[in-house]
């Protein structure tokens, strides 16, 4: 709200520890990261309708990294493609498992999975797009910053003109 106001508008059930979060490229799809790291907890991606009002509706799945350590940090790219920290390389308690190796997941709105980009740290944090072109992807895993190209640009919800 104008006076600064916040107000929750999504809670458990619906989602359990949220994540990541971002929207899509025309600005009508939010897209969460929901992982909550106890046995049989949600590792999912969800997309929600967002209408002009702001109020999330019509959830739906992504996709689910189920059983192992879900999504962390997001971005998207002008395509909407999401890229997603994921992964861990050696599980941490008996709520994590090694199904899931750690990189960077390009999965498309539809929830295809499109391909992975390995990563060589245990555990990945988060992922944004940057550089003039936004074609420089950067990468926060364990004590490290990486960096990539990509061949589509990412998508920034504020741009400088």
């Amino acid at each position: 709200d104008t006076n600064g106001s916040v107000h929750r508008i999504l809670t458990q059930p619906a989602i359990q520890r949220p994540n990541g979060i971002h929207l899509s490229p025309d600005e009508q799809t939010l897209y969460l990261v929901d992982s909550c790291p106890i046995i049989g907890g949600n590792r999912k991606i969800w997309a929600f309708d967002l209408p002009e009002s702001g109020e999330p509706s019509n959830q739906r799945l992504v996709f689910d990294f189920a059983p192992g350590r879900g999504g962390d940090g997001m971005t998207v790219d002008q395509k909407g493609n999401l890229y997603v920290a994921a992964g861990i390389s050696r599980p941490r308690g008996p709520h994590e498992s090694t199904d899931v190796p750690t990189g960077i997941w390009i999965i498309r709105p539809d929830g295809k999975l499109l391909g992975r980009l390995p990563i060589p740290e245990d555990t990945i944090t988060n992922v944004t797009f940057g550089g003039d072109d936004l074609r420089t992807l950067y990468i926060t895993a364990g004590k490290t910053l990486f960096q990539t190209r990509t061949t589509i640009p990412g998508w920034a919800v504020h741009r400088k003109a």
